[in-house]
């Protein structure tokens, strides 16, 4: 079903992007691409084109909201679904998150069920119910 999907991973932690592309391989996910921080992220974005991001929030040089808000900014790359990995389960913190319209958040640790769940609903769920969620 993800055959043909390519996904960027964004974090700092090489340990954090081998789970997330265990994950992503199991979905049959094949097309999967990695960054260590939001910089090379965006030069990533701009040189080839992705159907998710998964960006982890606290990264050096450029974290994950300066991430998405660089995506944003970027007319060709603002309609790329987007997804907040963090170890923080702060309310505070999401709703800082969610105000910048950030919509999908997974929290670290996460099992396989929580993520497919996260995944499918990301790829499978049409942008303007997204916007909506």
């Amino acid at each position: 079903m993800f055959s043909t999907c390519s996904v960027l991973i964004v974090d700092d932690d090489t340990f954090a992007r081998g789970i997330i592309r265990h994950h992503l391989g199991r979905l049959g996910i094949k097309n999967i691409f990695e960054a260590d921080d939001g910089e090379q992220a965006l030069a990533t974005l701009r040189s080839a084109r992705m159907q998710l991001v998964i960006a982890d929030r606290y990264m050096p040089n450029l974290n994950g909201l300066e991430l998405f808000c660089g995506i944003q900014g970027d007319s060709s790359l603002k309609d790329t679904p987007f997804i907040m990995i963090t170890m923080e389960s702060c309310r505070e913190k999401m709703e800082d998150a969610l105000k910048l319209g950030i919509r999908h958040y997974l929290v670290k640790p996460f099992n396989a069920e929580t993520f497919d769940q996260k995944i499918h609903k990301v790829l499978l769920e049409p942008v303007a119910d997204s916007l909506e969620k």
